[in-house]
This record gives structure tokens, C-alpha cells and sequence, in this order.
């Protein structure tokens, strides 16, 4: 059996009459017409990028100090990872939280806006228990009941090691100053920007000997926005006063540099039976030498003559050699 197939004017015809609704077309919800309608981006809308591959190696960074300096603080083997890093709207975000959370609020002059450290519950209780002496086991005895002053006070002694580990790490792309501004048991009380706003979500896990743990660091986009293109690998605007300033001070300390210089006085061609026999106190005749070379680390760097200057032997600089157009004769190029 022969299927009818729509020749290709048919098709043709098909389609201009849709477009310009010359032919109706059925729906379950009766009969419609095609248009074609505009499309204006909101004002609210945004496209982000969740890459951020040198955030993600600097959060690799911080979650290694922060495992050093909480191993310090509890006494206790402890081991921090960086774990998912993702953009998303900061009510999204919030969604996926539990509560309650110590939600600790912080400010990074001179950058603009707060970001959160957020805490679970039995992230919270591990940290206090073996910052006590326990063994963290009763970590998620009491995770549905408001924490304690103590609990709290802990809470802030880690957020304090974290917004340490961000000043350090970030401090070659920028001077910032971190300072924790409130500690929140609700995120209903945290502001740190609308729910539509875009904010990098970075989640961590903190293993204390064989106990584990988790937390999280939300950052408005808006607050990081000087350094996203950093973040992102695009490399920033360079300072040619500064470079000039560095090249100043580079060539400085070069000249003082301490660098060994050789020369090679003569030559000889033996044959081989002749040098094997060579026994202490054999003397091998040179040609007197009348040109040398000096050299640094094997580089080509002075033409000179042989000669004695004060009882010691000496080469008279005749002029400087071009290192690099040494190396092509050299290399026959």
C-alpha cells in the first residue's frame, strides 16, 4: 500500500498559510489561528554561568585551610571538601534548607552587599560536641530543638576560621576585609537580597575523624559582580604603573644577583690509548691561548683576550656577546 505524500509546493502552500492564518488550525480547545508574538526580555530577567572554574579552585583552597585551622581548634583529625558550586535564585536556595540552621551573616568591605554561612543542625551539634570533648555521636540527638548560647558561640568561632580562610585565599585578587554581622537561627530573618536574585551557592563537607557534616556559602552575584570575570578565568585590567613600578625593581635586584663565570683557557686532541695512560703528574701541552670566552651557566656572555692582570691570570673584555644569536649559529638556524 502506497502512503499520499505532500509534495514539496504542497508543502510549501502548508506552511505560508499557517503563518499568515489563511488556514486555521484545530486544537482540543478549538479553533485557533497562527501568529507569531513578540518576545521582550523583562527587565528581572538574567542568563548566568555556573562555571566559575577559578572560584571552584579557590573554594578548594579555603575548604584546605578551614580543615587545618577546625583540626586545630577541636583537637581532632579534620578533613574539609569543596563540594557542588551552583548559581540559583536566593529563594530557591533558601527552599532547599532545613531548618532550624545557624545562618551566620557577613559583610566583605569593599565589596557591596552580605553573604551566609549556613550551618545545619547537625553540623552545628558535631562542631560543639567534640569542641567539648565528646565523641560528636549525639550529634543528631537535639537536631529539632533551637540552639543553645553555647551552640551558637561555636558556631561563630567557625564562621570566624571561614571568613579567615576567604580574606587569605581571595587576597591575591583583592584586599577584602570579612566581618560577621549577625547570627540568624531563621532564614525568614537573613537578608541578603530579594528571592529572585542570582547567588552562588557553594556547598562543603566537614569530616571530624569518621563523623561527617556539611554546610553551605550563599553569595549574591550582585555582591561578587568586580570579581566574576576573575572568578570566571577572564584575566583582569593590568596596571602599567604598577608593572613599570615591579620592572624597576626586578632589574634592581638582578644587579645584585651572584652568578659563577667560567672560561675555557685551552685545548688538546689525544688519542684514546694515549689517554688512558695518563698517570698523575703527566702533562698535556695546550697551544698558548690567545682569545677566550666567558661563560655563565653555559651561556655565551663575553669575547676577551688571555692575559695576567696584578700576578693573576685574566681575560680583557673585547665585547658582549648576543646571547640568543649564539644559540641559532649553534643551532645552525
Amino acid at each position: 500500500m502506497t502512503e499520499k505524500v505532500l509534495t514539496d509546493e504542497e508543502k510549501d502552500a502548508l506552511l505560508e498559510g499557517v503563518e499568515s492564518g489563511e488556514i486555521e488550525v484545530q486544537s482540543s480547545a478549538g479553533r485557533s489561528y497562527a501568529s507569531v508574538t513578540p518576545f521582550q526580555v523583562p527587565p528581572r530577567s538574567y542568563i548566568v554561568k555556573d562555571s566559575y572554574p577559578r572560584l571552584k579552585l579557590l573554594n578548594n583552597q579555603v575548604a584546605e585551610r578551614i580543615g587545618r585551622d577546625v583540626e586545630q581548634l577541636l583537637q581532632r583529625p579534620t578533613r574539609v571538601t569543596s563540594e557542588e558550586l551552583c548559581v540559583q535564585s536566593i529563594g530557591r536556595a533558601w527552599e532547599a534548607l532545613p531548618g532550624p540552621i545557624a545562618a551566620i551573616v557577613f559583610e566583605a568591605a569593599p565589596l557591596t552587599g552580605r553573604g551566609v554561612i549556613v550551618l545545619p543542625p547537625a553540623t552545628v551539634r558535631l562542631l560543639v560536641d567534640t569542641f567539648f570533648g565528646g565523641d560528636g555521636n549525639d550529634a543528631e540527638a537535639h537536631a529539632g530543638s533551637n540552639f543553645t548560647a553555647g551552640e551558637i558561640a561555636v558556631s561563630n568561632l567557625f564562621s570566624n576560621i571561614m571568613l579567615n580562610a576567604i580574606r587569605d585565599t581571595w587576597a591575591p585578587l583583592l584586599n577584602i576585609a570579612p566581618e560577621r554581622i549577625a547570627t540568624e537561627l531563621s532564614m525568614e530573618l537573613v537578608d541578603i537580597g530579594t528571592e529572585t536574585d542570582p547567588a552562588i551557592n557553594t556547598a562543603f563537607n566537614i569530616e571530624v575523624e569518621e563523623l561527617q557534616g556539611s554546610f553551605r556559602v550563599l553569595l549574591p552575584t550582585e555582591m561578587l559582580q568586580p570579581l566574576l570575570p576573575i572568578f570566571d578565568g577572564q584575566k583582569g585590567d593590568r596596571d602599567a604603573a604598577e608593572d613599570a613600578r615591579w620592572a624597576q625593581v626586578i632589574k634592581r635586584r638582578v644587579a645584585d644577583s651572584v652568578v659563577n663565570l667560567t672560561s675555557c683557557v685551552g685545548h688538546a686532541r689525544l688519542p684514546l690509548g694515549d689517554l688512558i695512560k695518563l698517570a698523575p703528574g703527566d702533562v698535556i701541552a695546550i697551544e698558548q691561548p690567545q682569545n677566550a670566552v666567558v661563560m655563565a651557566s653555559h651561556v655565551r656572555l663575553i669575547q676577551g683576550r688571555l692575559g695576567v692582570h696584578r700576578g693573576r691570570n685574566a681575560v680583557e673584555t673585547v665585547e658582549w656577546l648576543d646571547p640568543q644569536q649564539d644559540n641559532l649559529a649553534n643551532t645552525g638556524n
